[in-house]
């Protein structure tokens, strides 16, 4: 009795430990908002200008908010409700906790009552040993016994299976948290993308205007007899031309929508975006600490724990090749009739301890022992590999939005110099100084210039999402 006491103190205070939910929060920040200094940034992107500010748009810890952009905050809080993939993580997350109470059920007692009544009528034609003709027997039985089974847990097997599946159930958790990032970024990369889309829509509706300006002009030209009908023909070519790739850029802004619709769990048919005009440079941040991906990335701490989780299998593998001990008793009354059924005459109990050590299986264990030990190095893989490659998303993405950045600042030199140099061609056209085709070679040059403007732009707005995502940059009150 002593041992058992002992026992369950022992269990109680293991349960104490694993019956929490989920890991401790890490509270290390490991990024803030880069405040700049007092100087503005001019950006021409397409027909929007933007100026950058002093202070971040908004200090939060929900980075998409510090882009400035409400209708992208919207469609997030829509897609954290909505999601499918979400529901289908927390599913999960559910029975992986359900999983982790099964198995911290086999560290305490069974308890059973098993309540019986039954009649039997005996042959009289029954065996029996002393000879003679048997008479034919009728017996009642009233049952009613509480019976206990109880696995002593003295080489720790139940115990390594319940920290393997708290593990588990913990990681489960962190992949949910995974699922809410990237359905988190999709929302965003595609938001922006949508941004991008309508800056060109803008850009080119501009140009087209311009196209049918020029059309006009060099047909009076053509009209009065001042130039051939080619000048006719390349303006009509370059107002289709817009138009197409207005066509283009429809049908690929239907396409966006048609992808967010499902992310922010909503049917298609019945969803649309409002037009966004560009507002704000994107935010920028600070690492406080840069190394701290395995703490912060919900992919990497998942991939931590389940490595932790097959270490705990292959321990309690090994251990079910050591005998298992059980305490078995029973109390209850037992009686042939119902009158005296429960009186202290028809108290009956047993109690025992019983072993059972496995000797011959056909290799079942062994297999089970290099089917976990394999799992294992499967899982120390996984986690290697992932680590390997968050980092190189990490750098990858500080060195396209470095290279981005500093590409979009010198474009700006280039859309200036070529809109005014096709200012300067539409007005010498004019004067019939010069001929059509290099009106034709200036507005394209200003409208390739403005459209790289307007993709750099987006670019880098998605490219900043991506490093928030390489990251593993969620914040908690998102997560409860």
């Amino acid at each position: 009795m002593k041992q058992i006491l002992l026992k369950t103190i022992f269990i109680l205070a293991f349960l104490i430990q694993t019956i929490g939910y989920g890991q401790d929060k890490d509270t290390t920040a490991t990024w803030k908002w880069n405040v700049p200094q007092q100087i503005n940034e001019v950006l021409y992107i397409g027909t929007d200008t933007i100026t950058k500010s002093a202070t971040p748009v908004i200090e939060t810890d929900k980075w998409w908010e510090a882009f400035g952009y409400k209708e992208l905050d919207s469609l997030i809080r829509l897609a954290l409700q909505n999601n499918e993939d979400l529901k289908i993580a927390q599913a999960r997350v559910e029975q992986a906790v359900a999983q982790k109470r099964i198995a911290f059920s086999t560290l305490l007692p069974s308890l059973r009552l098993e309540p019986s009544i039954a009649r039997q009528e005996f042959s009289a034609n029954r065996p029996n040993p002393f000879g003679g003709q048997l008479d034919r027997v009728t017996i009642n039985t009233f049952d009613i016994p509480l019976t206990v089974n109880y696995e002593l847990d003295v080489f720790g097997k139940n115990i390594d299976n319940v920290k393997a599946n708290r593990l588990a159930a913990d990681a489960s958790m962190e992949d949910k948290k995974d699922i809410l990032l990237q359905v988190i970024t999709e929302v965003a990369q595609n938001y922006f993308l949508l941004l991008q889309v309508d800056a060109e829509k803008d850009l080119l509706k501009e140009t087209e205007k311009t196209r049918q300006n020029n059309l006009e002009i060099t047909t009076t030209r053509y009209e009065a007899g001042l130039v051939s009908q080619i000048d006719v023909l390349r303006a009509k070519t370059e107002l289709s031309s817009v138009q197409v790739q207005l066509k283009r850029i429809h049908k690929l802004r239907t396409e966006i929508e048609l992808i967010l619709a499902p992310l922010v769990g909503v049917d298609a048919s019945n969803f649309s975006i409002n037009k966004t005009e560009i507002s704000f440079l994107p935010p920028d941040l600070i690492f406080l600490e840069k190394d701290s991906l395995t703490a912060t990335r919900p992919d990497l701490k998942s991939a931590k724990l389940m490595l932790e989780s097959s270490k705990s299998l292959v321990k309690n593998q090994w251990k079910q090749l050591l005998p298992s001990f059980y305490v078995n008793g029973s109390f209850g009354y037992l009686s042939g009739a119902s009158d005296n059924w429960i009186e202290n005459d028809s108290r009956t109990w047993v109690a025992g301890v019983s072993a059972s050590l496995p000797i011959f299986e056909g290799g079942k264990k062994r297999s089970e022992i290099k089917l976990r030990k394999s799992e294992l190095k499967q899982a120390e893989a996984a986690y290697n590999q992932r680590v390997l490659v968050s980092y190189r998303q990490v750098e990858n993405s500080i060195s396209n939005i470095k290279w981005i950045h500093e590409q979009l600042l010198a474009q700006q030199d280039f859309v200036q110099a070529a809109n005014s140099a096709a200012g300067l061609t539409n007005e010498r056209y004019r004067k019939g100084l010069i001929n059509y085709i290099d009106v034709v070679d200036a507005e394209r040059q200003a409208l390739e210039a403005e459209q790289l403007s307007v993709q750099l732009f987006g670019q880098e707005l998605k490219e900043r999402v991506s490093l928030f995502k390489a990251l593993g940059l969620l914040p908690d009150s998102v997560v409860e």
